[in-house]
């Protein structure tokens, strides 16, 4: 790797790390069992693995879907009002497996800990129903995009590692 690309990685795993720090919500995709997608929100952290976290009420249709399967793909995408344009806003979308974690466990209480940590007095107090679950989202791959023609495949542990996504950047018409 030369010290251009060097550079370049270290920028984008440090503007994948603003980005993770920022954005407090994630677009969760998930599919149900007939295979429809589904797409909506849930508060998220990270744990100490770099997987993501998300507590989920049993009235959620993608809490069905995150217990029938264990796909799911979320997003976390930079605020409209702070970018710089709108179709290139700063996103990281990552494929994930889903589990429920046992309520209770000592990975449960660190994982809502660390939501409570995030997200305040709501969170507080959603803990405490039994009708809610801690789903975690551990990546697999993911797509890191930071403008145009500045799109990355992360993977690892973590999300540790980055490579350029495709070749040759975008095209126009000749």
């Amino acid at each position: 790797m030369d010290t251009d690309e060097e550079k370049e990685f270290a920028w984008a795993r440090e503007e994948m790390g603003s980005l993770l720090e920022r954005v407090r919500s994630c677009v969760l995709a998930t599919v149900s069992s007939s295979g429809r997608p589904l797409s909506s929100y849930a508060p998220v952290c990270r744990d100490g693995r770099g997987s993501f976290l998300v507590y989920v009420s049993a009235m959620a249709k993608h809490y069905g879907h995150l217990r029938r399967s264990s796909l799911a793909s979320l997003s976390l995408i930079e605020d409209e009002s702070v970018a710089e344009n709108l179709f290139a806003r700063k996103r990281l979308t990552v494929d994930c497996s889903a589990k429920l974690v046992k309520r209770e466990s000592d990975e449960w209480v660190a994982g809502v800990a660390g939501l409570v940590a995030r997200h305040g007095s709501t969170m507080e107090y959603l803990r405490d129903l039994v009708d809610f679950d801690l789903f975690c989202l551990t990546p697999e791959e993911g797509r890191l995009v930071l403008g145009f023609g500045k799109a990355y495949r992360v993977f690892g542990d973590g999300l540790s590692e980055i490579s350029y996504l495709g070749a040759g950047g975008h095209r126009s018409k000749s």
